[in-house]
């Protein structure tokens, strides 16, 4: 699984660059058209359903956006997709996680002989996840007989505060 070091160096120095370049254009426009760069983003944030959460104001994410914080998100979350790849049909990756006791663990130690593990991925800034919570506790209720679930809480793109 994953790629072979030499290629794998080189595809992380092209994300470093793709990501180094999108922040500092995003920056720049930022700052000399902020109104427009603001709408573009709420824009992009309807098509996904963020602007629709009600616990979040676009005030608290807008400012996140082209920030030292992002770039250091984005630059992670685009490395380690370069690693976590997976073919149809085979096994997901097994990525590290933490359980809410602080224990860092794998995916799969999750799973339990044959039964299928079923992962919910999502954070609070993500509505499909908010807004769809009930309706996944209702497929738990009524599928646990045959299948196990887990809920990866993923670390918030645009966190306040």
């Amino acid at each position: 699984m994953g790629l072979p070091q030499p290629g794998l160096w080189l595809k992380r120095l092209w994300v470093l660059l793709e990501v180094a370049v999108h922040v500092v254009v995003g920056k720049v426009l930022l700052i000399l058209f902020p109104d427009r760069v603001k709408r573009n983003i709420l824009a992009m944030g309807e098509k996904t359903g963020m602007t629709r959460n009600p616990h979040f104001s676009h005030d608290n994410w807008i400012p996140t956006f082209f920030s030292t914080q992002y770039f250091w998100f984005v630059l992670k979350v685009r490395w380690q997709r370069l690693e976590d790849t997976t073919e149809l049909g085979g096994l997901a990756p097994n990525c590290p996680v933490v359980r809410l006791s602080g224990q860092r663990c794998n995916i799969w130690e999750f799973m339990q002989g044959n039964r299928p593990l079923v992962l919910n991925f999502g954070s609070c800034t993500c509505p499909s996840f908010m807004f769809k919570f009930d309706q996944f506790k209702r497929l738990i209720e009524d599928f646990s007989s045959i299948a196990d679930f887990l809920v990866i809480y993923i670390e918030e793109a645009h966190a306040s505060g």
